[in-house]
């Protein structure tokens, strides 16, 4: 998060005023463009404190002016009086290169500016940006909050004002608020066609899954993945929503093909080879060895000091080559009469594990019409197998067909990498 030099406060705050002395009006020197706020009025009285405080501040006195400016503040009975006191204490704060005091006096000029009627909403929009960071770098981030919802409220356009309001709330326990905080902005910017910092994403996606939202999580790491589509996110984004979302069986099988295509496996544990490995090799010995030997060739694993990829590719390799003879066959009984779901998803399963995507999918589309058809496991299989096979269209008519169950998830996921594959 950016923080705040007391320099480009108050540059952009403009408050430095004039001095103030006996008979000269005050804030004359004031720019035209805020001249729309009613003139203050100021008694006598005030003023010669206020002209001490001036010169303190010129002397850069600080004691001097602080004395002054309790003075004055003793003295002052109208809004008016008070709002020209806090800005000359804005003043002294600035010189005196006290944060502490900074805050403090930037919220006295809000609290007496807002009485006296002398904010517009220009001004409102910065004072009330620069109140927010204050309490967020002091932690109080309730005030970090509200401060910055006001500021969002009067139209600020800082790019952070979102960023951080939605870690304040994140901070102050409310993570839903967050999220919808970060979802707004990201819908906001999206639909203007703009592209939010990546940080964004991946702080949102942080503040969901440690507050266990996994459905906020999801819509938040789609949108990431579509603006950043490298493969540690793409990384990041399953494997976090693996552990939060429990993914287990079949489920999680197919978690860790879309990983595998997405280019994310090589950047995950070595244990999710062996979990892929183990997840296959009784039924598809060879995407058992091919998911091995990967995990091999990218320096994850290694048969001399892991005893599930010895043992592994022991027991499948010798069943590759009659496990490949028996296609014919398999494909011949899916299409028989006697052909169910399973007889065609597992035809279709194993020629995706020799990476024969087409007639895959065409085995997928079968079993699509088949009694008690797992409709969402059928079309997100058959979406990742038409992508692979260069159908982007079709797989996203696939993806498209799952919308509820363990796989929409999923597919939301594979409809952003089969349109826009992972980067390195």
């Amino acid at each position: 998060m950016i923080s705040t030099s007391r320099y480009a406060l108050l540059a952009a705050l403009g408050l430095a005023v004039a001095a103030v002395a006996p008979g000269t009006p005050a804030f004359a020197a004031k720019k035209k463009e805020e001249a729309a706020a009613p003139a203050l009025k100021i008694g006598q009285e005030v003023r010669k404190p206020l002209a001490e405080a001036d010169a303190a501040i010129k002397k850069k006195d600080i004691p001097a002016a602080e004395a002054a400016l309790a003075t004055a503040k003793g003295i002052a009975k109208t809004p008016d009086e008070q709002y020209a006191v806090a800005t000359y204490r804005l003043n002294a704060a600035q010189v005196s290169g006290d944060q502490a005091k900074l805050s403090a006096a930037l919220d006295e000029v809000i609290a007496t500016g807002e009485a006296a009627n002398q904010i517009s909403d220009a001004q409102r929009a910065q004072y009330y940006w620069f109140q927010g960071q204050f309490a967020y770098q002091a932690k109080n981030y309730p005030k970090a909050e509200a401060s910055l919802a006001r500021a969002i409220a009067a139209g600020s356009t800082q790019a952070d004002a979102f960023a951080i309001m939605a870690d304040s709330q994140s901070r102050n326990g409310k993570p839903a608020e967050a999220l919808a905080t970060l979802q707004k902005v990201i819908d906001t910017k999206t639909a203007a066609g703009e592209t939010l910092p990546s940080e964004w994403y991946g702080r949102g996606a942080d503040i969901a899954s440690r507050a266990k939202l996994p459905n906020e999580f999801v819509k938040l790491t789609t949108a990431w993945l579509d603006a950043y589509p490298v493969k540690q996110n793409w990384h990041d984004s399953l494997f976090i929503y693996r552990q939060l979302a429990g993914l287990s069986g079949e489920a999680d099988l197919d978690m860790l093909r879309l990983a595998r295509a997405a280019g994310a496996l090589p950047l995950s544990a070595a244990s999710n080879y062996i979990d892929y490995a183990l997840a296959v090799y009784l039924k598809f010995p060879n995407e058992a060895v091919d998911v091995l030997n990967e995990g091999i060739a990218a320096g994850k694993l290694s048969t001399s000091n892991s005893q599930n990829t010895r043992e592994i590719i022991a027991l499948s390799q010798p069943k590759i080559a009659p496990d490949k003879a028996s296609i014919p066959a398999a494909i011949t009984a899916a299409n028989g009469p006697k052909g169910t779901f399973k007889t065609a998803m597992t035809a279709a399963d194993l020629l995706y594990g020799y990476k024969d995507y087409a007639r895959s999918a065409e085995l997928y589309k079968l079993a699509l019409t088949k009694p008690g058809a797992d409709a969402g496991q059928a079309n997100f299989r058959l979406g990742l197998a038409l992508s692979q096979a260069g159908d982007k269209a079709g797989a996203k008519a696939a993806f498209d067909a799952v919308t509820t169950g363990v796989y929409a998830p999923l597919a939301a996921y594979a409809k952003v990498w089969s349109a826009k594959p992972a980067t390195s």
